[in-house]
């Protein structure tokens, strides 16, 4: 027992998840130093006789009882041991641990497991690591349900799979009579879990409270409840933050900017403002005020699409529509500077193809190598809607609000294509979607990038 103080297991037991985990772990660590003994003690038969060298034996094995104590104690977490440190021997706190964490028909465990099975994913992670994750799931679900020839288990399984799979799939509404069945000793029948969801159904729809549901009638109770409704009884919502009408706390767009439909700083309304000022002034040549804005001069236009900046050559010369109306060289920078305040628009590019936001692309798809740097030749294929493949010429840095990004470099496309699903993660952003325009909103600080 004197190589006790160096064993050291290799999991830490944090709850019923890794509970499997940590078991077999430890089991193996003790197994090898001869110490299972103390977890599983060997029964005498009866008629032994205890001899002296059993009683002197004794003392020896009060010690090594605690040293593997010791090593289990030592491998569990924090919050886990103080609430199991009143076990005084290792058999104790092994049995204990095991009827906490390590009940094999927790339909709970199972029902989390498979879940987690089905949601499982490799997107980016490296093969290994996700097969080692697939791999852990699966051996975690043998454990739990290991196999078996019996007829009767068979079956029990099979209609337990299908309550499964129903389960899955429910609406969130439903998540507390999700963990009510799954707290069962025994979990219900398919058709008694349908007569379950009936019922919750229906309560649903008497006391409200948890979301809407799709009812065949929605249209008809709407009607036979419209003349109840008297407008003098209906207090207006006051928003216990802001103290503004309207709306409650929990929808409040200063608590909860992602919940804006319209989010950004108060420069918008400054800029809004200068719009309307402008728009009561009297009409001048060369300013279109459509409602994607655009500034023409002799020989060019320059157009707003959400983030980017187009300039495009004209033919005609607008400057020649009149030589009494004309642009005010300090309207044109107060325009200009506004639009690089607010972030709409990027340095203006010498090409006639714009940045367009895509949220189907996966990686960022550009053709005009003048956006990009460290441009690097690759080898692959990128597939369209219609299934063709397009070869990707090259990889490199695309600048987005002075961040870098990878992108691909395609120039046998017509468009620059930004995936949102890149742009997101790389600036750690959200994507606001409105009507017209994309906005892009910091996670941490919930200013509009």
């Amino acid at each position: 027992m004197e190589n006790s103080k160096s064993i050291v297991l290799p999991v830490t037991l944090k709850g019923g998840e890794n509970y499997l985990l940590w078991s077999r772990t430890a089991k193996a660590v003790l197994c090898g130093r001869g110490l299972w003994r103390h977890v599983e003690p060997v029964t005498t038969q009866p008629g032994e006789t205890t001899t002296v060298v059993a009683v002197a034996d004794e003392v020896k094995r009060f010690q090594e009882d605690q040293a593997v104590l010791a090593i289990l104690q030592s491998s569990l977490d924090i919050s886990v041991l103080e609430a199991y440190s009143y076990c005084e021997k290792a058999k104790e706190l092994w049995d204990t641990l095991k009827n906490v964490f390590g009940n094999a028909s927790n339909l709970t465990r199972v029902f989390e497991v498979k879940r987690a099975i089905n949601n499982l994913s490799q997107e980016d992670m490296e093969f290994n690591k996700f097969f080692g994750k697939f791999r852990s799931l699966w051996a975690e679900l043998e454990m739990l349900r290991p196999p078996t020839t019996d007829a009767v288990v068979l079956n029990e399984r099979r209609e337990q799979d299908k309550v499964f799979a129903l389960l899955m799939v429910l609406n969130p509404v439903y998540n507390d009579l999700i963990k009510h069945l799954l707290r069962a000793e025994k979990l219900p029948s398919l058709d008694e879990v349908c007569s379950q969801i009936q019922k919750e159904q229906g309560s649903l729809g008497l006391f409200g409270g948890k979301g809407e549901l799709v009812v065949a009638n929605k249209g008809e109770l709407a009607t036979a409840n419209k003349s109840y409704f008297k407008p003098g009884e209906r207090k207006p919502f006051v928003c216990d933050h802001c103290k503004r009408p309207g709306h409650l706390k929990d929808r409040c767009y200063l608590l909860h900017p992602h919940l804006n439909p319209n989010p950004g700083p108060s420069k918008w309304k400054d800029q809004r403002d200068w719009r309307d000022k402008r728009d009561r002034r009297e009409p001048r040549a060369n300013l279109s005020y459509d409602a994607s804005p655009s500034i023409e001069s002799a020989g060019c236009s320059v157009q707003v699409r959400g983030e980017a900046l187009v300039r495009t050559p004209e033919e005609g010369t607008a400057m020649a529509a009149s030589s009494t109306e004309y642009v005010k060289k300090a309207d044109l920078d107060a325009l200009i500077k506004h639009l690089k305040e607010s972030g709409n628009a990027f340095n203006s590019l010498k090409t006639s193809k714009s940045l367009i936001v895509d949220s189907g692309a996966s990686h960022h798809m550009i053709s005009d190598v003048k956006l990009m740097s460290d441009i690097k030749p690759a080898v692959g294929d990128v597939i369209i809607a219609n299934g063709d493949r397009i070869p990707v010429k090259g990889i490199g840095n695309l600048n987005l609000f002075n961040k870098k990004s990878q992108a691909f470099y395609m120039p046998s496309f017509t468009s620059n294509l930004l995936s949102v699903k890149r742009t997101t993660s790389d600036l750690n952003c959200y994507a606001i979607f409105g009507p017209n325009d994309v906005y892009f909103q910091d996670i941490d600080s919930s200013k509009v990038i």
